[in-house]
């Protein structure tokens, strides 16, 4: 079993805590040096958790866990308008950073209003492209139990924050406390409402991982990522920031659909193509390459 984890410290003997961590079988997800600062996210198995520490300890770093490290959440607003988005929308989205998710914000294009709020048939497969959603709405009730009705059958773990108590929400996992506030989160008391929020997410993920451990991959994601990394050679040219984004069963490939994947299919993984063990998709987002790892009771008999 893999635990993520995220070091800080100094650039100086950087490499050492690199080396044990590919000795022990574990995966660089990120390395960013800035100066004489070095920042590195990883994931390794948590029998070996001692020996990381103690690594840290002698190069100087610190070392903090990062449960929604490899993930990718949606973090949904009804609109991006100045009248109807909740300002701590980005504090939301930042605080879920510092935990290790990579966050994309979602303006809905009709969300706003009890009556008349929609949600796209194309923004409902943007929103299932993430592994969780988390939906960011105001301060009336009823407003709340209406729009609910849009979010509650998508096909991954939806978290909603609004101003009041609400209980009994079907579908999701209510975070009461948070409304259209026009003030940006600093208090004491509403961090620990950001925080509330995390670690509503962190049990939409573990909901996501548990689904996912009944019928495996063949290979985790990590493992996808390093040999996509190696064997595409201009993804080193690609201008986008983090160029593959981990998810819970696959990767974000930050590479046009059309141009690459045929080159994203015929990664080699193991003694099989990544296309036949996987399903290669258009993303919504920008017409990216999305990898779906399947399930290893979908897989051809001569792939198990």
């Amino acid at each position: 079993m893999y635990e993520n984890y995220i070091f800080e410290g100094g650039s100086y003997k950087h490499r050492k805590l690199l080396e044990l961590i590919e000795d022990l079988g574990g995966y660089i997800i990120t390395k960013r040096i800035f100066a004489q600062e070095a920042q590195i996210t990883f994931a390794a198995p948590v029998e070996d958790y001692e020996h990381i520490v103690a690594c840290v300890k002698e190069i100087q770093g610190s070392i903090r866990k990062a449960p929604l490290l490899g993930t990718e959440i949606a973090v949904v607003a009804p609109t991006v308008t100045r009248h109807h988005l909740p300002h701590p929308l980005c504090d939301i989205a930042e605080f879920l950073r510092r935990r290790g998710a990579q966050t994309n914000m979602i303006g809905l294009a009709r969300g706003v209003g009890r009556r008349i709020a929609q949600l796209s048939k194309k923004e409902r497969a943007l929103i299932e492209e993430h592994d969780v959603a988390v939906v960011c709405l105001g301060n009336f009730k009823r407003c709340i139990e209406d729009k609910i009705k849009h979010f509650a059958d998508l096909n991954v773990p939806v978290v909603v924050t609004g101003l009041p108590e609400i209980e009994g929400l079907e579908g999701c996992i209510y975070v009461s406390g948070i409304g259209r506030y026009p003030h940006r989160f600093k208090k004491l008391t509403e961090i620990d409402l950001l925080k509330s929020v995390a670690d509503a997410v962190e049990r939409a993920v573990e909901m996501r991982k548990e689904e996912l451990s009944i019928d495996p991959p063949l290979v985790p994601p990590f493992f996808v990522k390093n040999e996509i990394v190696n064997q595409v050679e201009d993804l080193k040219y690609a201008v986008s920031p983090g160029a593959i984004v981990l998810r819970l069963n696959g990767v974000r490939v930050k590479l046009l659909f059309d141009l690459y994947a045929r080159d994203v299919y015929n990664v080699r993984v193991l003694d099989y193509k990544l296309g036949e063990i996987s399903r290669i998709r258009r993303s919504q987002i920008r017409s990216y390459t999305l990898v779906d790892l399947l399930p290893k009771s979908l897989l051809p008999a001569q792939t198990v």
